[in-house]
């Protein structure tokens, strides 16, 4: 697959191609599979099962949608994105039409509309997050749920073996606009005027996992990595090589944001 276009680790606004879309899908629905429990928690409390009305902002490639769609199939279910190859991909996986084009900071609907708003590792690749969770609050109807599903923290992640060498190689190939977003969604919830639940989802991974997320790691590096880093890339190889797998440990803390719209 062709990615010219970017030399960095590139999602939803970098997507340009529908190959590119499918990779990133795939992307998409692995890492859901590491944090599947807690966002099941996290429906249950939040009585997604009858809600009537969602919203997904930032919706992507519709994995979230599809996965609720399963969950709910009466809601009424709505994503946003300003990534139109993205929300192509997305039309044409689902069975859902309300896949509509544009941006979080601006949501094109009335306030009071849906009965839960959502994201998921959304908030991190955004330049004003606060302005998109007001936005969250404002069309959410009085008494129901605003959620951040899932927001990553790469400041707090540790590896073994090279783990500084790993977030060397990630923290300066992100185009994520704030990959420590994570220990600020207690704040970016305050200052919205919601008294947000705060949790951490993450655990410890186990090895089959980590060989997994390490193999992901390792292909988008050796897509995105500049020429001039290469070469700590096959350090790092190295590296894991010299170890059993049954050694490989990684912990990513990724956290979660839950609040009931009480005004």
């Amino acid at each position: 697959m062709s990615r010219k276009s970017s030399k960095r680790l590139a999602l939803k606004d970098q997507i340009q191609t529908e190959e590119e879309a499918r990779y990133f899908n795939e992307l998409y629905e692995e890492q859901m599979e590491w944090t599947v429990s807690t966002r099941k928690q996290l429906y249950r409390k939040m009585n997604l099962f009858h809600a009537k009305q969602i919203l997904e902002v930032g919706s992507g490639t519709g994995a979230v949608l599809r996965e609720i769609q399963t969950i709910n199939p009466k809601a009424n279910l709505v994503g946003i994105d300003w990534n139109s190859i993205a929300l192509n991909y997305s039309r044409g996986e689902s069975f859902y039409p309300n896949i509509i084009h544009g941006k979080g900071e601006i949501l094109p609907f009335p306030s009071n509309s849906f009965d839960i708003t959502l994201c998921h590792y959304f908030l991190m690749w955004v330049k004003e997050p606060l302005t998109i969770l007001k936005e969250m609050k404002r069309v959410t109807r009085v008494g129901k749920w605003i959620a951040c599903l899932a927001e990553p923290d790469y400041g707090g992640r540790l590896d073994y073996p090279a783990s500084e060498l790993w977030e060397e190689l990630l923290l300066g190939s992100l185009s994520a606009h704030d990959p420590f977003i994570g220990r600020k969604l207690r704040s970016i919830f305050f200052q919205v005027g919601l008294k947000a639940e705060i949790g951490l989802q993450s655990t410890v991974l186990s090895p089959d996992i980590v060989n997994e997320l390490y193999e992901l790691e390792m292909e988008k590096l050796g897509h995105f990595l500049p020429e001039k880093n290469k070469h700590k890339l096959a350090k790092l190889q190295q590296m894991l090589e010299s170890h059993n797998s049954a050694e490989l440990f990684s912990f990513i803390p990724v956290f979660f944001g839950l609040a009931r719209n009480l005004k």
